[in-house]
């Protein structure tokens, strides 16, 4: 499964709060096994979400932020836009919004307003519910509490097959094994390589295939080590 995530908040533009939902939620997919092809920050606009929904082009799509009662909370606006539906007032959603016998303003409300026909993910620890549009538009609060309670309870239908990793480490300059390394990519195709330097160069082998890996690694261990 190949997965985009779009993080929204113009708090996360101007530097006011620290993105952390993105880095979290790829290190779920990868061990879920989904593809993650892109991470995007948005500001807090209804057709601009709209838009960057549109161009996704992602088995799935993950949308964090911008799912509260207040003025710039509009997520809902923009994935129904995208979608092409209504927003409804949802029964499912009214529940999640009043758990726990919460007493809570009239303008709360909204947040029980989802896209027609939107599948609503539970929020165990918070008042706003997340959704699920066309199997394939998942949004979820932006509080990093609140996505770490609920991503689980929909985790499985992003399951892949597991992604091997193995790593290599060198303390040759990273110029002195441009030449093996480029070589292990043409030989090993089905192995995605990377290569991070500080004291000592690290090379990271990932793929489905673990055999791959496991050949890759003494093909190069033996040329760069």
């Amino acid at each position: 499964m190949d997965a985009v995530v779009i993080c929204i908040g113009d708090e996360l533009l101007t530097g006011d709060i620290e993105d952390t939902n993105a880095t979290w939620l790829a290190r779920q997919l990868f061990a879920l096994g989904a593809d993650l092809k892109k991470i995007t920050v948005i500001p807090d606009d209804v057709d601009v979400i709209a838009a960057e929904l549109g161009r996704a082009g992602a088995d799935a799509v993950i949308v964090t932020g911008g799912l509260g009662p207040t003025h710039d909370d509009v997520t809902r606006y923009g994935v129904a836009k995208a979608a092409g539906v209504p927003l409804v007032r949802d029964a499912a959603a009214m529940r999640v919004v009043e758990g726990r016998g919460r007493k809570l303003a009239p303008a709360a409300y909204v947040m029980a307003d989802i896209p027609a026909g939107a599948e609503v993910i539970p929020n165990p620890v918070g008042a706003a519910p997340g959704f699920i549009v066309g199997g394939r538009i998942y949004a979820f609060p932006g509080v990093p509490s609140e996505l770490k309670a609920m991503f689980p309870l929909v985790s499985e239908r992003f399951k892949g097959k597991t992604i091997v990793v193995d790593w290599l480490i060198t303390k040759r300059k990273e110029s002195d094994i441009v030449a093996p390394l480029n070589e292990a990519v043409r030989r090993f195709p089905e192995v995605s390589f990377g290569s991070y330097p500080s004291d000592v160069v690290r090379i990271k082998m990932k793929s489905r295939d673990a055999d791959a890996v496991r050949r890759a690694k003494e093909w190069l261990a033996g040329r760069i080590l």
